[in-house]
């Protein structure tokens, strides 16, 4: 009974590590010091427009102590939030077609402004509640954007930015699976063998 109960609890713990997701965003939190795995294009129309890296603002909030940088963003302007032509910082992740994914990701709107605008997009749309206009300044969140889908294999994340007249952060960006319901083959592999080693031991059992 003790084998047998051991084999089980095998088992639990590799289905339940298999169902595990990391992140599949590269340099997410801009730790490289630069725009490695990002695409940036910068606003030829807008005032003290352009992404650039730089220290993290130290203000309250929701910040992790272990993230150095931030993408930055002082664009002035409507048309910062362009999704061709503005202010955007992009990514092309790798992503499975009919996955849902989560995205999460920190966001201090700077000083006070006239205007401050972040844009969230995904496979070129606007995320559904990612028009994040006017946040409160000087104060690090949070935000989480679930059932995101995917309609191919590849799938571009995107941000817009503007700040009148003052700088914007950007960090610790995480594009995560969401779990699924159905165990993945690999699961179901590991949980075969387990209950094959189960049926082994119960057979030998005198």
């Amino acid at each position: 009974m003790l084998r047998t109960a051991l084999f089980l609890g095998i088992a639990v713990a590799l289905l339940a590590a298999s169902a595990g997701a990391s992140t599949i965003t590269q340099n997410g939190g801009f730790n490289t010091g630069d725009f490695t795995g990002w695409s940036t294009n910068t606003c030829a129309t807008c005032g003290a427009a352009g992404w650039y890296i730089g220290a993290i603002v130290s203000d309250p909030g929701t910040l992790p102590t272990d993230t150095t940088y931030a993408a930055k963003n002082a664009c002035v302007g409507a048309s910062c939030s362009d999704a061709a032509n503005g202010d955007w910082l992009a990514q092309t992740l790798a992503t499975t077609a009919g996955q849902t994914y989560t995205l999460t990701f920190l966001y201090d709107a700077g000083g006070a402004g006239t205007t401050t605008e972040l844009d969230v997009l995904w496979d070129g749309s606007l995320v559904e509640g990612g028009q994040i206009v006017n946040a409160t300044p000087r104060t690090w969140a949070q935000y989480t954007f679930t059932g995101l889908s995917a309609s191919s294999a590849a799938t571009v994340l995107e941000f817009t930015g503007r700040q009148d007249p003052s700088v914007l952060y950007l960090t610790d960006i995480s594009v995560t699976p969401e779990e699924s319901t159905v165990p993945e083959p690999a699961s179901w592999t590991l949980l075969a063998g387990a209950l094959l080693g189960i049926g082994g031991l119960l057979r030998r059992k005198p």
